[in-house]
């Protein structure tokens, strides 16, 4: 009895400082991204969250976001002259705390999940969680690469659902050529860090075998994520016209400085919240293909 209550105790004595550990990172990881200009002064408490969280899911979640943040730290950057003679480099001043909850609080959830189903020792759930929030990220990832790098396009966009009509450099909605390629890098790029981490956690025994169907899942939703986006944006994100260009734009204001004129859309959903909305159809998509893949028995009897 007294070393079943021992071993309680000193499980409880590692979970915390797991938790405190986690906590004590984020806020310095939170501090640095501030620093820097990654994030915004009103993002400090969500980036908080967010990175806590998603410490909490470790290294198959932690390596995957540190690649996104990094990675679209680094696109925002490239053409910044270009960005801002065009309107699209809000980026740059850092993420606000809309941005932030957009892209990184239903994956960091879903992190979070998975860690405590690896400490509780439920592989199959933890590998269920873990490559939902993956998938996640790996769609936030894309939708940043196609839009830092595809707004540099030479080509006009052309609004996803009505090819035909061109639009302004960073409409929502408007894809080029440049953008999807970039979109489908970026989701590989999550993918195949997420395999490696698999590999190097197999070859350290704390996962029994790696499934390269899991990768595959996390490169196509990833950039599927993308592309329902644009669609989402084209559809419900309000556009105007430029009287004096001619051309189709988000802004109320064109960058001529001409009042425009609204000719589409219903809704009146801002970026972010379309960032949520699809995030949350794709790790609910990536949740019903592992259960489709691994079989439904495989996950449910451990629920």
């Amino acid at each position: 009895m007294h070393e079943q209550i021992m071993s309680i105790v000193n499980v409880a004595i590692m979970y915390s400082l797991i938790v405190i550990a986690a906590l004590i990172i984020s806020l310095a990881l939170t501090y640095a991204a501030l620093r820097i200009k990654v994030i915004t002064r009103d993002a400090v408490i969500p980036s908080v969250l967010v990175g806590f969280m998603i410490l909490l899911g470790g290294p198959s979640s932690i390596v995957p976001f540190i690649v996104f943040l990094g990675s679209s730290s680094a696109l925002t950057k490239i053409g910044v002259e270009r960005k801002e003679e065009l309107g699209t480099a809000e980026d740059v001043r850092g993420r606000n705390w809309k941005q932030v909850l957009a892209v990184g609080l239903i994956p960091s959830a879903l992190a979070l999940l998975a860690g405590i189903a690896y400490l509780s020792h439920d592989i199959s759930i933890y590998q269920l969680f873990s490559t939902a929030a993956v998938t996640g990220i790996a769609y936030s990832n894309a939708d940043t690469w196609a839009s830092e790098l595809g707004v540099l396009s030479k080509s006009r966009p052309r609004l996803i659902t009505r090819p035909w009509i061109t639009v302004d450099p960073g409409v929502s909605g408007g894809v080029t050529l440049l953008g999807e390629l970039s979109s489908f890098l970026g989701s590989s790029t999550i993918a195949l860090t997420y395999l490696g981490i698999q590999y190097l956690l197999k070859s350290l025994g704390y996962i029994n075998s790696v499934n390269t169907w899991l990768t595959v899942i996390v490169l196509v939703l990833g950039y599927l994520g993308e592309v329902l986006d644009s669609i989402f944006g084209a559809l419900f994100q309000p556009k105007y016209r430029c009287p004096r260009c001619g051309v189709m734009t988000d802004r109320e204001v064109h960058v001529c400085g001409e009042r425009t004129v609204r000719i589409m859309g219903s809704y009146d959903l801002e970026n972010e919240d379309v960032n949520l909305l699809v995030s949350a159809v794709i790790v609910a998509s990536s949740i019903t293909a592992l259960l489709l893949l691994a079989g439904p028995h495989m996950i449910l009897t451990n629920l």
